[in-house]
């Protein structure tokens, strides 16, 4: 392994951001691919599921490419504040690009969503009349809800997802770790 010079914080927290708009830009590609499957939902979960997978396999590779730029060597803070900020900024453009993809791009996706549920639900034996009811009362509650802005909400929900991110964050920081040695 080469000795390089450890990358400075400014030239990590860069090298961080880059990452984290390329990381957002393949998942938000990725995430439109998985909503045309919305009409059949156990592909749809199937591959929301296999998406947020690669998004963290994406997110190890982009922390592992930081940790060789930095000489092969990175303490876990230093690992994790660059992992903070690559999903800061994916997180931001992907709760953007939902947005817009909601009220912009396919204004019926919750319609669409609804119908695949119901159609789902139907399919199965046990599921009564009553249920069926009940949740197309709920998609209706929440389709009127989200089109109604609430900005209170919106942050809430963000952060939440930011924490999440955050916690399986937390795992790629502890694989991607590697402290120098105290005596080479």
């Amino acid at each position: 392994m080469e000795n390089k010079a450890p990358l400075t914080t400014a030239a990590r927290n860069k090298m961080a951001m880059v990452n984290g708009l390329i990381l957002g830009l393949l998942y938000i590609i990725i995430s439109t691919g998985v909503n045309l499957s919305v009409n059949n939902m156990v592909m749809y979960y199937a591959l929301k599921t296999v998406s947020y997978i690669v998004y963290m396999v994406l997110l190890g590779l982009f922390a592992k490419n930081i940790r060789k730029a930095n000489g092969g060597y990175i303490e876990f803070r230093e690992v994790f504040g660059a992992v903070f900020v690559m999903l800061l900024i994916a997180g931001s453009m992907i709760y953007l690009y939902y947005y817009l993809y909601m009220f912009v791009i396919d204004p019926e996706f919750m319609d669409k969503m609804k119908a695949a549920t119901l159609q789902f639900m139907e399919s199965s034996p046990n599921i009564s009349d009553d249920k069926l009811n009940e949740t197309a009362e709920t998609f209706d509650k929440q389709i009127a809800e989200s089109k109604s802005l609430n900005i209170g909400k919106s942050l809430l929900n963000f952060l939440g997802t930011i924490v999440m991110d955050c916690l399986f964050g937390l795992i790629v920081c502890a694989i991607v770790k590697k402290p120098k040695p105290l005596f080479e």
